[in-house]
């Protein structure tokens, strides 16, 4: 059975296109297709409700569950990766030259985007040769999207209960880079939950 995946808004919203997608809830295009529905992202809790439905926090993982063709690329040494869609298919290039952590990071930013900014990739690429870019909202908001998919709240929650844990004793459990976990910190701060950030998130740490 043919996949569709659909970006929506949540089922609570009313009117102009909510109006159209909940006219597919039940319909019999859900019997014709496997409909798969993303909820747009506000905050962490969306990265949470992508997660219990496709049940990982891989990014390749969900990109393909999404339809999403996902490739690799060496002829832009600068270029980490980048998003776009042709003919209704969405495409995600990520360098060859990059780290699998890095690529990892890479795949889950360019998710960001397919899921917070559809209506700008349709209309051009969106290429990222710098990730953790706080000037670009666009950006930052990939970049938040990134470290809370990546980056569980429950085991940060469960690992800064030892105070023995610094901060970069905290990065090391969880494989992550300071900068990452910088913007995961800042995610959970914006959601109510306290936590120090004792490193300035930084613009730049795969422009190397």
């Amino acid at each position: 059975m043919k996949k569709v995946c659909m970006v929506v808004q949540d089922k609570l919203v009313k009117g102009g296109i909510a109006s159209v997608i909940s006219g597919y809830y039940g319909s019999r295009l859900e019997k014709d297709y496997k409909m798969i529905y993303v909820e747009s992202y506000k905050d962490g809790r969306k990265v949470e409700k992508l997660v219990k439905k496709f049940k990982t926090r891989d990014p390749f993982e969900i990109l393909e569950e999404m339809n999403v063709i996902v490739g690799e690329t060496d002829r832009y040494e600068k270029l980490k990766g980048y998003c776009f869609m042709s003919c209704q298919t969405i495409y995600v290039m990520v360098s060859s030259f990059l780290s699998e952590e890095e690529k990892k990071i890479v795949a889950a930013h360019e998710l960001g985007h397919i899921i917070l900014h559809r209506s700008q990739l349709k209309m051009a690429p969106m290429k990222d040769d710098v990730l953790y870019n706080m000037r670009d909202n666009t950006e930052y908001e990939a970049n938040l999207f990134a470290a809370d998919l990546i980056l569980d709240d429950k085991e940060i929650a469960d690992l800064s209960k030892n105070e023995d844990l610094n901060y970069f004793g905290l990065c090391s459990c969880l494989n992550s880079s300071p900068e990452l976990m910088s913007f995961k910190l800042y995610s959970l701060i914006k959601r109510g939950q306290n936590y120090n950030m004792p490193l300035e998130i930084q613009s730049n740490f795969l422009a190397k």
